[in-house]
C-alpha cells in the first residue's frame, strides 16, 4: 500500500520555501543571465513551487514527471500572464462620446500694414546701454584702459571680445569684459557657441538661475570658465 505525503503545515512550507530560496540563490549568482539584485526574487519563485509541490502526494509527482516538457511550458506561461497583467498598461476609464468643444480661434485677419503699425505701438525703444550696460569705444579704451586699438581690432577680428554695433558703423565694447586690460578668458567661446555678439553679451550679462543666479561674466572673472562653458553649450545648443 503507497504511503500518501503528508500535508505541508504553513510552518513547514514557510521553511521550505527559505531553504530553496536559498540554494537556488546560491546557484544564480554566477548566472549572467541575473543581475546581482534580481536573484531573490526568481529564488523566491522556485521555493514556493518547491513548497506547493512538497504537499502533493507521490502518484502526483510521478505524473508530473512525465509531463515534464508540458510543465514547464505551462509554468513560463503563467508567468508571461502575470507580468502582463501586473507590468501592463493602466486601464483608463475614458467616455465613448467626449464632448466637443471650439476654442476662440485667431480672430480677425489683419493686412501687413496693421500688423506693423501694432508691432510699432507695442515697441519701445531701448539704448543700447540700457540692456548692455557701460559700454565703451575704441577711443575711450585706449585713454581708461591702455588697450591699443590695434591689440583691441586683433581680438574683435579674432572673436575673442564682445562687439555691438552702435548705429551704423560703430562698435562699442561691453566695459565689464575685461580685466587687467584685456578680455577674459572664455568669452571667445560663448561668441562661438552663441552663434552672434548680441545673443553672447545678453546671456553673459543676465543673472543665470543654472549658475546659482550669478552673471556668466562674473563666474568668468572669478576663474570659473568650466561652470560657464558647461551652461553655455546646454543654452545654445537648444536653440
Amino acid at each position: 500500500m503507497a504511503t500518501r505525503h503528508a500535508p505541508t503545515s504553513p510552518r513547514h512550507g514557510s521553511s521550505t520555501v527559505e531553504r530553496v530560496a536559498a540554494k537556488v540563490t546560491d546557484a544564480l549568482r554566477d548566472d549572467q543571465a541575473f543581475a546581482a539584485p534580481s536573484v531573490a526574487f526568481p529564488a523566491e519563485v522556485v521555493g514556493e513551487v518547491a513548497a506547493a509541490i512538497a504537499g502533493l502526494p507521490p502518484e502526483t509527482w510521478r505524473r508530473l514527471g512525465s509531463r515534464r516538457a508540458d510543465l514547464g511550458r505551462q509554468i513560463r506561461q503563467l508567468m508571461e500572464r502575470v507580468g502582463r497583467e501586473y507590468g501592463g498598461p493602466i486601464a483608463l476609464d475614458i467616455p465613448a462620446i467626449a464632448e466637443a468643444s471650439r476654442g476662440e480661434g485667431l480672430g480677425p485677419l489683419v493686412s501687413v500694414e496693421e500688423g506693423r503699425s501694432a508691432l510699432d505701438d507695442l515697441a519701445v525703444p531701448r539704448r543700447l546701454e540700457d540692456w548692455a550696460g557701460p559700454v565703451a569705444g575704441a577711443s575711450e579704451l585706449a585713454r581708461d584702459f591702455g588697450i591699443a586699438r590695434s591689440t583691441l581690432h586683433r581680438w574683435q577680428q579674432a572673436g575673442e571680445v564682445v562687439a555691438l554695433l552702435k548705429g551704423t558703423r560703430k562698435h562699442v565694447f561691453p566695459i565689464a569684459q575685461f580685466i587687467d586690460g584685456r578680455p577674459v578668458g572664455g568669452i571667445s567661446d560663448v561668441i562661438r557657441l552663441a552663434g552672434n555678439h548680441r545673443a553672447a553679451w545678453i546671456w553673459l550679462s543676465r543673472p543665470n538661475p543654472v549658475l546659482g543666479g550669478r552673471k556668466p561674466v562674473e563666474l568668468l572673472i572669478a576663474d570659473r570658465r568650466t561652470e560657464v562653458l558647461d551652461a553655455a553649450r546646454a543654452t545654445f545648443s537648444l536653440q
